[in-house]
């Protein structure tokens, strides 16, 4: 009995220190995401004060850690043509929504988030931010001296809007529910002020000519990745399970090919370019890029990990070569596939040496060659090439934040037995 007792006396105790210990464990993680979130998004925060300030101001301020006489735009929500409001619109509905998607701790595919309750503060959010954005921005061109209570206001009407949809969620308390809100409130009205207020954002996309060079780049990355997953795809689906002769040796000699950098072939390649005449065009972008021995290597690696006996059932029920790729093979692998499709995205955005020799005219530059004119600017309006680098990062941080679970996945395939 003695020792019964003992064994129950020490399972209260730790039941009634659990609570304590999960707590302070909660705690520590969330100081530690935060201590991390501050080293990682720190610098991104200093080029955006750099960007926001007039370079010589701010060196003569001693480098603040905060913005230098700001250029404010005299402008509402609605001002900017119809596509800049459409977009900016649709820019706060999606981080109104994701941000109820998270709070309700669902996938979009649940829908979960698309509750009444949701609904009504994604669509009040934009609503209240499109309206208190007005005043926000006059209130900054005019230095009228009552900035601070205007954006307090806007900050609290926001986050008013989004009580009832954290509250719709079983898992807050309404104390942790208006505390959401009111980071949330902070957040949106800070971030609207920052990408939307200024006018160095609206001078480097029009001085530097970014929207067209923006979208040759899209196309191009398009292209490229698209053709590159395709052929890397059935390439690698060769490899695996198809018989033919020397195929260990073509296999070795493809991959042979990663070990001649673009700098071996250029000469060759741009002398053909130019003896097609394909100077100047979308094609000799794309073309050259068309297959990547990298992806065949990593989807192959893929295809590889596939039970045989997948293959084999699926060869007695009837399905052929494209049907068994499309319907079993390609599915099982997403993940790699995935992360493949952002490697070569992000090559492709990047590409500087190639677009720049099998390009004469600057109408048709891409956008990193835009970037370098902008670098090479004066002096005087540095902040504004800064600005034009932060834009053209967008796209990128965009599709990370898409294929965040697939890149994840695809790094994490076959850790886990």
């Amino acid at each position: 009995m003695a020792t019964s007792d003992v064994n129950r006396g020490a399972a209260e105790l730790a039941m009634g220190q659990s609570p304590a210990r999960r707590n302070a464990g909660v705690a520590g993680q969330y100081l530690s995401l935060g201590l991390l979130s501050v080293l990682v998004l720190g610098p991104i925060g200093l080029t955006v004060i750099q960007a926001l300030s007039p370079p010589f101001r701010y060196v003569s301020a001693g480098r603040p850690l905060h913005p230098v006489e700001v250029s404010w735009q005299d402008r509402t929500w609605f001002t900017g043509g119809p596509l800049s409001v459409i977009v900016r619109t649709l820019i706060i509905v999606a981080l109104l929504a994701w941000l109820q998607k998270v709070a309700s701790g669902v996938s979009w595919r649940d829908k979960a988030y698309l509750a009444p309750s949701r609904i009504v503060a994604i669509v009040g959010g934009t609503v209240v931010v499109a309206a208190a954005m007005s005043s926000v921005f006059q209130s900054f061109f005019e230095a009228d001296g009552n900035t601070a209570l205007i954006v307090a206001v806007a900050m609290v009407l926001v986050a008013a809007t989004q009580v009832w949809g954290y509250l719709s969620s079983p898992k807050r308390s309404p104390a942790a529910a208006v505390v959401m809100a009111l980071f949330t409130g902070f957040g949106v009205i800070a971030f609207c002020i920052v990408t939307m207020g200024p006018t160095v954002w609206t001078l480097a996309w029009t001085r530097y000519n970014l929207g067209p060079a923006m979208g040759r780049s899209l196309v191009m990355t398009v292209c490229v990745t698209v053709l590159q997953v395709s052929t890397a795809t059935m390439a690698a689906y060769a490899f695996v399970f198809l018989r033919f002769p020397f195929k260990r040796i073509l296999f070795a000699l493809f991959m042979a090919t990663l070990l001649l950098p673009l700098e071996v072939t250029l000469v060759g390649n741009v002398a053909t370019i130019r003896q097609l005449e394909w100077t100047d065009t979308m094609q000799a972008l794309v073309l050259p890029f068309g297959a990547a021995a990298l992806g065949t290597f990593l989807i192959r690696q893929g295809f590889r990990g596939l039970p045989p006996e997948i293959r084999d059932a699926t060869r007695l029920d009837g399905y052929g070569h494209w049907a068994f790729l499309t319907k079993f093979a390609v599915p099982l692998t997403r993940p790699v596939i995935a992360a493949f499709t952002v490697i070569s995205a992000l090559s492709a955005w990047n590409q500087y040496l190639w677009p720049r020799s099998i390009t004469e005219s600057n109408a048709f530059n891409t956008l990193q060659i835009q970037l370098r004119l902008a670098s090479s600017s004066e002096v005087a309006n540095a902040n504004q090439a800064i600005a034009a680098a932060l834009v053209a990062a967008v796209p990128v941080v965009l599709l990370l934040i898409a294929f965040q679970r697939q890149i994840i996945r695809g790094l994490t395939a076959g850790a886990v037995k």
